[in-house]
């Protein structure tokens, strides 16, 4: 097996392996969070968009509809249907600025708080625990990483799939 075929393959494996972690640490955060808010039974399923929203109203002091979606990448129709959701879910709440009374703005709720300092609490634990993996590296490998990283990303940013009709 020639070099670039054994890094494909590698890379394959560590996408499916970080997919199937993604997926279960975002079940166990999701149960974490369910059992903190027992006054909130109505909540349901929070869905990891769900929970970028809340990250987001929670990392600023004023967001809209469009702050919102350009942060997170998704269309203001998007978040205005999550935004909905999360308000019956009393998560966030709408509010207005008084010499603004067109514009809509969101701020947490106290479960949103609490739905809030879990996630950012996972991310921060995740960010360790990499962190202490990288620390094995030298400085030119991780400038080297990072480099392939950047690359590796813009170019699945393409639409690849024009390619392959």
């Amino acid at each position: 097996m020639d070099l670039k075929t054994k890094v494909w393959s590698q890379w394959i494996t560590m996408l499916h392996k970080q997919e199937e972690r993604s997926r279960h640490r975002e079940s166990i955060l999701l149960g974490q969070i369910k059992k903190s808010l027992p006054e909130y039974n109505h909540v349901g399923e929070i869905s990891i968009t769900e929970l970028h929203v809340i990250q987001a109203i929670g990392n600023s002091m004023s967001m809209n509809v469009t702050s919102i979606a350009q942060q997170i990448g998704v269309t203001k129709s998007a978040i205005s249907k999550i935004t909905a959701r999360l308000i019956k879910k009393e998560l966030i709440e709408r509010y207005q600025l008084e010499d603004n009374q067109k514009e809509v703005f969101f701020r947490l709720t106290r479960g949103g708080e609490t739905v809030y300092r879990y996630h950012e609490h996972y991310h921060y634990r995740l960010e360790q625990h990499m962190n202490k993996f990288l620390e094995r590296y030298s400085e030119k490998e991780l400038a080297f990483l990072a480099e392939v990283m950047i690359a590796a990303t813009d170019e699945m940013s393409k639409n690849w799939v024009d390619e392959l009709e």
